[in-house]
């Protein structure tokens, strides 16, 4: 069976790079991809990317950034999921490599999200939701988030603060990511003081607007180029109802629930990078996984559980979409990079030491779809 291992990673700080196109910032983090790689030698260039058209359009772009990194007459595919986008297109590189269609490909992610003023940005986000009923009724997302987090602590019996601990978890672990937006701690009575958005969720439960890029090169273990810092193990996926209003239960992220059965079981997982775009996702997610009881993620995240120093696996040590960003189609691609360095040993951030497997979960808006891979650490 044909192996695939992550042989070199690159990303882009993010933030508010106003100066900067998208084909800039792809170039920066293909290059360092690239060279950590060892060659620029690759036969597929793949670009996830989902907010870019809307804001800067520019079809077939992953024709256009091969062109830039001078990467002529390989094949381009631009690949769009919404917020899953990252994850669908390491699943077609994947497919790719183990069919032996390719043997070396270069993954980008890459958003821009300030070519615009916040409000049409936040227009444009309502995409992501279903154009038929929760963006149609221009329900916003942050709203939807709120009605899913007042639920929860209805159902539960959980209180405000105790929720408030994860983006003050978040936030503490970004201040060592290098490539973080919001690199500083929040204490957890700040969360609930900052800014409303919607009831009850503050500013400082949603992530922040701004622009990004990451890279990693993907390879056959047959043929290999570069030195391995990661075994992508499994990539699997799963759609699930449109609107959380459809859902039998609105707290059960029935598609990522479908994802993990596809994986046969969850065996332990050192360290997972979640998909908190608000911070109830996070959470929600844990307890989809089996990683926490219903209604008990909150608290064990209060409890410091899935933290550097807890018992439990390591739960966001980039400071997730909350602190980190979310650069949408790129952030996959982000959470890709974070982990497999993790894996290498090399990664800069939060992390425990020893970490032999790691996870990566992604869902688009409220759980329309979800992804989910499974990396490893490669001995010797």
């Amino acid at each position: 069976m044909v192996k695939v291992y992550i042989t070199g990673t690159g990303a882009v700080k993010i933030a508010r790079h106003y100066p900067l196109g998208v084909r800039d910032l792809a170039f920066q983090a293909g290059k360092q991809a690239l060279a950590e790689s060892g060659s620029d030698n690759v036969d597929f260039v793949i670009v996830a990317s989902s907010l870019s058209y809307l804001q800067a359009p520019q079809l077939d772009l992953a024709s256009y950034i091969a062109s830039s990194l001078g990467l002529h007459g390989v094949r381009a595919l631009t690949v769009e999921a919404g917020e899953s986008s990252g994850l669908a297109a390491l699943e077609t590189a994947v497919s790719l490599i183990k069919s032996e269609e390719a043997s070396r490909i270069l993954l980008i992610g890459v958003d821009k999200m300030t070519e615009h003023p916040s409000g049409p940005t936040y227009a444009m986000l309502q995409a992501l939701y279903d154009t038929e009923s929760d963006a149609y009724y221009n329900i916003g997302h942050a709203s939807i988030a709120a009605l899913l987090m007042r639920l929860y602590m209805e159902k539960y019996e959980v209180d405000r603060l105790t929720l408030a601990y994860w983006p003050a978890m978040m936030h503490m672990h970004a201040k060592n990511n290098p490539h973080a937006m919001l690199p500083f701690a929040v204490a957890p009575e700040k969360v609930m003081t900052a800014m409303p958005i919607a009831e009850p969720i503050t500013l400082l439960d949603a992530y922040p607007l701004g622009d990004g890029a990451a890279a990693i090169v993907l390879e056959n273990g047959d043929e290999l180029e570069g030195r391995p810092l990661a075994e992508i193990e499994s990539v699997v996926s799963a759609t699930g109802m449109p609107s959380p209003a459809l859902r039998d239960d609105p707290l059960d992220l029935e598609s990522l629930r479908t994802a993990l059965g596809r994986l046969g079981g969850l065996e332990k997982i050192d360290v997972i990078e979640l998909h908190d775009s608000f911070s109830i996702y996070g959470l929600l997610e844990l307890e989809t996984l089996g990683l926490a009881e219903k209604g008990e993620s909150a608290n064990l995240v209060a409890e410091g559980y899935f933290s550097a120093e807890g018992e439990g696996p390591l739960v966001n040590p980039s400071g997730g979409l909350k602190a980190r960003g979310h650069p949408i189609g790129a952030t996959d691609v982000y959470k890709l990079v974070e982990v497999s360095r993790i894996l290498a040993g090399t990664w800069q951030g939060v992390k425990r030491g020893g970490e032999e497997t790691g996870m990566i979960v992604s869902i688009n808006a409220a759980g329309s779809s979800a992804r989910i891979a499974l990396l490893r650490k490669v001995s010797g």
